[in-house]
């Protein structure tokens, strides 16, 4: 096909065949295409006599008609190329004239043809655009009197075609006249055009899809054209169908088939014949399933076969049609798992169906769009522009004849972007190929990415659509990137009802706690949209962001369960969430949780005390009565976009923790952190729903200042051990660490001065708030100054002392004194040498194989004499061997006069002495011992495969905790929590840490205070990213957030820091984790990957991470509690 086969119906013209226009009155108005070509080539004279240049570009803003199509034909038939360009619509305004003169600066027209009932709008837009032309007005009548010219030879482009400008400034499509050659070809092949067929379309012929996919097809092969303007098709859309009783072949958006369905009467087309339909091409946007069974079902009776509809993927770059499903072939519908869709990865596909016309159940549809012809080569790529293998997530590329020369002038060439590099198309629009068909799920510029999830907002359309009872064709959501307020700003052209709530309820559910919802209600035109019906998403957020939505429109702030603070009546305290809001979540939970009708059910943890954010777990505690032995693990329930946690305790239970904690009397070494804390949530929980358990009287037995006195002095006693770990760390001038402990001995000295004022909640991240509330601010800025001064691994070595001191004020004393640390001999731990080389071999099984330094300190080491006195006796250099010696376990120290030096971290066990990653050198032993590496005072032999069990089990854990740790971070940034956020990100840190740490087999697990420190010592050099690493360690260490957003910052930049770190060392260790706390299928997955894991420690009699890993290997991998729900 050529430029001569588009124009030749000018020169010859079919017999009795031509476009029927329809008119106000329910019938259709016919010019035949003699008579149209007269038209059209007398209007190319009058061009020509303008002074009208072959080559110059001609742009077209004229209402549906025929003096439009003529217009069209003759600008190319005299020489021109043909931009056109939407007429004003009733209502618009100066919005119209500003876009409109956008285009004509880009276009620079020659000429402007317009109709003269709109001279007046096109005058305004030149003169917006700086150009002094006046329109030239199509007048029928001089054209039919005028000379008709024969087509000259044409422009190089036939079309300068500007794309809807939904997320920027209009660009111009440069299309050949090749290009739409080929492209109309692609689209009767792909119908199956035969001579005879006739169309029908109801699009504005200013879209690609109304211009090329139905009038030029037509008109180029001389059928019949039954063309409606799209106010008509919306007043009447059976009027539409009823031209298909004369047509076979259309095209509509999938919203077009929705509305149809639902407007249209049985009766309207009860007498009609649609047997005849053979091709209904879908496309334009996302292509909804439940629209084509709508239709399908409202026009089956009249004859319409299913196998008629053809999705299809295109865009104006490849001039319009890239790929479509096949004539005569049911729709290839694929069920996603839109909760996992990350690029680069695959997608996963639950089930592939044929679409026989009834609406397949459930969400996430996704509709084939045809495998791509051979002519359009279609491929799937990366970020680098990689191809990508089938069945993974990436950017849709496409080549071929039909894709366009290019833009004419400004591109923005960012990734996501639409962009042509080496002839190549890259549309910035997702998708994959599943058995050799393509499948599109929406534009990557517009999708908000959570955790590594792409989150369409096409898709969360139809979700919010379908779930609200809303019309998708009367709302949008905008992904909102903006620093502060990332999340979806949902806009409907609706009057506020009940739909908000289940609409809120929906988004939610998508985003989880941490993001922002905003909703926007306001009248039809609210959502600004494209020249093709696309909104503009960009476009309306800055007009939000600045007040230029109009006055009709209204903003919905958060629900008032979400914001309005309730006030706990027997505690005064003030709670983050209404009591309203958290009964709804309770009764929400008990739909898959069965919770016995006398338990009496309490909120407890953070929000319950006084505390939290937006991001904030949901922890309920069930009381029962009776004396049943209940799980120790929780349920994890992810309801309306939260983590609910459910758990059970019996009176009898509840009881015997409240006595162990009473007998305890606060001392560490019999009781520990998780009973403790249980007491104290249980002390301070708020009733929700009163059962038969009389609360007031169980807590009777530990009343809460007596608890306050005994956690004052389990706080005190661990803090004082951490402070002796400092002073001991000090003097062998591992400065890091010590200033570590001395930062966690600081804080464990902070809570137990809190304590000692009843402020006895135990999780740190709160450890601020709590003398917040206390009201010292004196304490307050001092203890703020100093734990944030001891986070620099870098920080002056004395400020330990700074830090003794305050913690004496504080109420524990520790001198900094190394003759106050004696070195103590450990159990099983002997020494070996075979020749030269000094091995150690600890607890019968490891075996250390020391440098010549540590060997000369190891053997100066006398057991029961003081540190300064081992300082005194080796080499400067040997101090560094004696720190290892100590964290190795293969030397204890104790504090004169007051038994071993046991530190744990805050929140922790007591701390163990780890166990180092292996040599790697191989052979692993010589003649003369164990392999060593030179530059390290220690190496140990290869693991036993015990510990191999123990690493796993600990990066898996430690993966959660991480997860854990970054909803805290994202909710305490959005709230502007700082002093929370920089706990949460130290445990974000922690965790990383002790992720990758377990990946080399390194268990138990150090207690990680100085986490740069920590990577540098233990992980292999060899590494190949093991530099980056620690780049990224150390920026997120010294990330400060509370300065951050002190600044006025919101600390989004170093989130992203975090990130890449995790990112970082999740690539070395090779494996993909899953999202634990983002939705309820990656926290089975979760337990399926920690039980599998379980299930081999225990046979080897391994450490078990967590005690609550013994109640999901005694469940066989299930949650306890749980109804048959399937969660």
């Amino acid at each position: 096909m050529s430029e001569e086969h588009v124009l030749d119906w000018l020169t010859r013209p079919a017999a009795g065949k031509g476009v029927h226009l329809a008119d106000e009155s329910d019938g259709w108005q016919f010019r035949s295409y003699g008579e149209l070509a007269t038209l059209a080539r007398g209007l190319a004279t009058l061009l020509r006599d303008s002074g009208f240049r072959p080559g110059s570009n001609a742009s077209i803003i004229h209402p549906t008609g025929f003096p439009a199509i003529a217009a069209i034909y003759a600008v190319w038939a005299a020489g021109g190329t043909v931009t056109l360009i939407v007429p004003p619509g009733f209502g618009d305004g100066p919005d119209y004239v500003e876009r409109t003169a956008a285009i004509l600066a880009a276009a620079d027209p020659q000429l402007v043809l317009t109709s003269p009932g709109l001279t007046s709008v096109v005058s305004g837009a030149l003169t917006a655009a700086g150009l002094e032309q006046q329109p030239f007005v199509v007048d029928e009548d001089a054209a039919a009197a005028a000379a008709p010219i024969d087509p000259i030879a044409p422009a190089e482009l036939a079309l300068l075609q500007f794309t809807s400008g939904s997320s920027g400034t209009p660009k111009g499509v440069r299309v050949s006249w090749d290009n739409l050659s080929e492209n109309l070809d692609l689209i009767t092949t792909t119908v199956g055009w035969r001579d005879g067929d006739a169309g029908a379309s109801w699009l504005p012929l200013y879209h690609d899809m109304g211009l090329v996919g139905a009038l030029l097809t037509t008109l180029t092969y001389q059928g019949d054209f039954y063309l409606m303007r799209p106010d008509q098709f919306v007043r009447n859309p059976a009027r539409w169908l009823r031209a298909m009783t004369k047509a076979q072949h259309t095209a509509s958006p999938s919203f077009g088939l929705g509305y149809a369905a639902k407007r249209v009467e049985a009766a309207e087309i009860a007498a009609l014949d649609l047997s005849g339909w053979r091709s209904l091409v879908v496309g334009a946007e996302p292509v909804d399933a439940a629209h084509l069974a709508a239709f399908a079902e409202t026009t089956a009776p009249a004859g319409f076969s299913s196998t008629a509809f053809l999705p299809a993927y295109g865009l104006a770059e490849s001039t319009l049609l890239v790929t479509a499903a096949s004539p005569d072939t049911p729709v290839t519908l694929a069920r996603i798992d839109t909760a996992t869709l990350r690029h680069g990865e695959p997608v996963q596909v639950h089930a592939v169906e044929k679409f026989s016309g009834p609406r397949p159940s459930g969400q996430g549809w996704v509709a084939g769009l045809g495998v791509p012809d051979a002519t359009v080569p279609v491929r799937i790529v990366d970020g680098d522009g990689r191809t990508v293998p089938e069945g993974v997530l990436g950017e849709v590329a496409v080549r071929g004849g039909s894709v366009a020369l290019g833009y004419g002038g400004e591109t923005d060439d960012t990734p996501g972007s639409t962009r042509f590099v080496d002839g190549e198309l890259f549309s910035g629009d997702a998708g994959f190929v599943l058995d050799g068909e393509l499948f599109v799920l929406g534009r990557m510029g517009s999708a908000l990415k959570i955790r590594g999830r792409a989150l369409f907002m096409e898709d969360v359309e139809t979700k919010v659509a379908r779930g609200a009872g809303l019309s998708k064709s009367r709302l949008t959501a905008v992904a909102v990137t903006d620093p502060g307020a990332q999340g979806i700003a949902l806009f409907v052209e609706r009057e506020a009802g009940d739909w908000l709530a289940e609409a809120r309820r929906i988004l939610r559910g998508e985003l989880g706690p941490a993001h922002t919802i905003t909703i926007v209600t306001g009248p039809r035109g609210l959502i600004r949209r494209t020249s093709s019906g696309k909104p503009r998403r960009k476009h309306l957020w800055q007009l939000f962001a600045s007040g230029g939505l109009g006055a009709g429109a209204v903003v919905h702030a958060q629900a008032s369960g979400e914001e309005d603070r309730a006030v706990d009546a027997a505690s005064g305290r003030r709670l983050l969430l209404s009591r309203e809001f958290i009964e709804q979540l309770l009764g929400r939970a008990m739909e898959v949780v069965a919770i016995a009708p006398e338990s009496t059910v309490l909120l407890e943890g953070s929000i319950a005390e006084g505390f939290g954010n937006a991001g904030s777990d949901i922890d309920f505690l069930v009381v029962s009565p009776g004396d049943d032995m209940t799980p120790t693990m929780p349920t994890i329930l992810f309801l309306d976009g939260r983590r609910i946690e459910v758990r059970t305790r019996s009176v009898a239970q509840v009881a015997a923790q409240l006595d162990y904690a009473e007998a305890a009397g606060g001392r560490p070494d019999r009781v520990d952190k998780d009973l403790l804390n249980r007491v104290q949530r249980f002390h301070r929980a708020v009733v929700v729903r009163r059962g038969e358990v009389d609360i007031d009287r169980l807590r009777s037995r530990l009343p809460y200042p007596e608890f306050c006195a005994s956690m004052r002095t389990w706080w005190a006693a661990r803090a004082e051990q951490s402070l002796r770990q400092a002073v001991a760390l000090a003097a062998v001038g591992a400065h890091p660490q010590s200033l570590g402990w001395a930062q966690d001995g600081l804080l464990q000295s902070a809570k137990a001065w809190s304590a000692s004022r009843d402020e006895g909640y135990l999780e740190t991240k709160w450890t601020v708030p709590q003398l917040d509330r206390i009201g010292d601010d004196r304490i307050t800025a001092r203890y703020r100054e100093l734990y944030d001064a001891a986070a620099d691994e870098d920080a002056d070595p004395g400020l330990l002392d700074d830090i003794l001191a305050f913690g004496t004020e504080l109420g524990v004393p520790v001198v900094n004194d190394p003759k106050q640390v004696v070195l103590a001999r450990i159990p099983k731990v002997t020494t070996w040498q075979i020749g030269d080389q000094v091995h150690v071999v600890r607890n019968d099984a490891e075996v250390f194989a020391l440098s010549p330094t540590a060997g000369r300190v190891w053997r100066s080491v006398v057991f029961g004499r003081s540190l300064a006195e081992l300082l005194g006796k080796v080499p400067d250099e040997g101090a560094a061997a004696v720190a290892e010696f100590v964290e190795v376990g293969l030397v204890g120290l104790k504090w004169r006069g007051a038994g071993p030096i046991t530190p744990s971290y805050a929140m922790c066990d007591f701390a163990k002495p780890f166990t180092p990653a292996p040599c790697g050198l191989a052979p692993a032993v010589t003649l003369t011992g164990a392999a060593r590496t030179p530059e390290r005072s220690l190496s140990l032999s290869p693991l036993p495969a015990r510990r191999f069990v123990e690493a796993a089990m600990n990066m898996i854990w430690s993966n959660v905790v991480l997860e854990n740790a970054r909803e805290d971070l994202v909710g305490a940034l959005q709230n502007r929590q700082g002093p929370v956020a920089d706990i949460a990100a130290h445990r974000l840190l922690v965790g990383a840490i002790r992720m990758l740490v377990s990946a080399f087999g390194i268990t138990p697990l150090p207690a990680d205070v100085a986490p740069r420190t920590t990577v540098t010592r233990l992980i292999p050099d060899q590494l190949d990213n093991r530099g980056r690493m620690l780049e990224l360690v150390t920026a997120a260490q010294r990330i400060r957030f509370s300065r951050v957003l002190e600044s006025g910052a919101d600390g989004h930049e170093g989130l992203e820091v975090f990130d890449a770190m995790v990112g970082e060392i999740r690539t070395v260790l090779r494996a993909e984790f899953p999202a634990s706390f983002d939705s309820g299928e990656q926290w089975r997955k979760t337990l399926s990957l920690g039980y599998d894991w379980l299930r081999l420690g225990g046979y080897l009699n391994a450490d078990l991470p967590i005690d609550e890993a013994r109640d999901l290997l005694t469940s066989g991998g299930v949650q306890p509690h749980l109804k048959n729900t399937g969660r």
